[in-house]
């Protein structure tokens, strides 16, 4: 059904805006929350161990050329089992995921620069945006990611260096005061965003590209460029605001850009928010792109294409009410985002190569 083909430069590009998208701006202060000071080691923790998840959801595509999850989902657990597995994944994995970073854009552009414009006509412009994305197509939105994360990497870079004078180091120690278990909570918590989410790329890797050794590069480097530059801003916004105040603040990144002043050059927020604003907007749009092509495939509709004009107005629907306050946002995303996307990030990927290897095994007996 997806013949779309990308190169392994857009699948860089595609990998790198998607681990950017959320932490970058926001997760940062979850982390610190929990390993406080030594959060910059939880970032360093988190790469290492993405590492091997990067490997694994690269392997089981290569293990099933051509195929989709939703293919794979089939061919591991069977006809039923499969379809069901496949249907959770779409619904409770793409489209809520979807819902939820339309609500994070929406809820930040409102409190942040429209306080007195409506949820809903936030979430409404972002919305459109993302229609008309889908309908050009993964080939298009691919190209777009190309110059998007040229653009935010040298914005956010660039936002780095100017704070350079406002740091101070002396607000990362002491170094391991609360112990190993806080910084691993912390590297878990960051790896729930940056890492796991991932597996969605199992609905384009092994349909979109040739899956190559080129590919498999593609992947590591562009999931290494996210995470360093999440790196840089959580270590920047300890040294710039200290563990308290990034712990206390909704957008740590946000509040640091406000602290530059050099020369004429004063108070760059707005670099923040537009490299943020662009990486969600291709997060959003490969959430909404996997499960768009995932439900079209679990009902055997040739056109995925058909299904975004009435999926887009559903999820415009859904992200007034994913979240009903902020207090279930901050339990939902300390409490149960960590085992909800490790279920589906984590497990289910082993379970399909142990699946595999079993009936591989049971094959050669034979």
């Amino acid at each position: 059904m997806n013949k779309t083909k990308i190169s392994n430069h857009q699948l860089f590009a595609l990998v790198a805006n998607f681990t950017l998208g959320t932490t970058v701006i926001s997760i940062s202060s979850n982390v610190v929350s929990l390993a406080h000071q030594d959060a910059w080691i939880s970032a360093l923790i988190s790469i290492a161990i993405g590492i091997p998840f990067i490997w694994m959801y690269y392997y089981i595509g290569k293990l099933y050329p051509g195929k989709s999850l939703i293919d794979i989902l089939n061919a591991a657990f069977g006809k039923w089992a499969g379809w069901i597995l496949s249907a959770i994944f779409v619904v409770f994995v793409c489209y809520l995921d979807t819902a939820q970073v339309i609500f994070y854009v929406g809820n930040f552009i409102r409190n942040e620069y429209m306080t007195e414009t409506p949820l809903y006509a936030l979430n409404l412009l972002l919305a459109i945006g993302i229609v008309i994305g889908m309908l050009y197509g993964l080939e298009a939105i691919a190209r777009a990611a190309e110059g998007f994360i040229v653009i935010v990497s040298v914005l956010i870079i660039f936002s780095l260096l100017l704070n350079m004078k406002n740091i101070e180091p002396l607000n990362l120690l002491p170094i391991f005061e609360k112990g190993i278990v806080p910084i691993l909570k912390g590297a878990f918590s960051l790896s729930s965003y940056m890492t796991w989410p991932l597996v969605i790329l199992l609905m384009i890797v092994p349909t979109s590209t040739d899956n190559t050794i080129k590919t498999r590069n593609s992947l590591f480097a562009g999931y290494l460029w996210g995470a360093t530059i999440n790196f840089l801003c959580t270590i920047m916004s300890l040294m710039v605001l200290g563990s308290t105040i990034t712990a206390r603040s909704e957008y740590p990144a946000y509040m640091m850009a406000k602290e530059i002043s050099v020369g004429i050059i004063d108070r760059i927020e707005g670099i923040i928010s537009f490299s943020w604003l662009v990486t969600e907007f291709i997060r959003i749009l490969l959430y909404f792109y996997a499960g768009t092509l995932g439900l079209a495939q679990l009902f055997r509709i040739k056109d995925y294409k058909k299904l975004i004009m009435p999926l887009g107005l559903v999820m415009l629907m859904y992200s007034g009410v994913v979240y009903p306050n902020a207090a279930y946002q901050a339990k939902w995303d300390t409490t149960t985002w960590v085992p909800f996307i490790a279920t589906f990030g984590v497990i289910l990927p082993i379970l399909i190569l142990i699946i595999k290897k079993f009936k591989d095994v049971s094959r050669q007996l034979k």
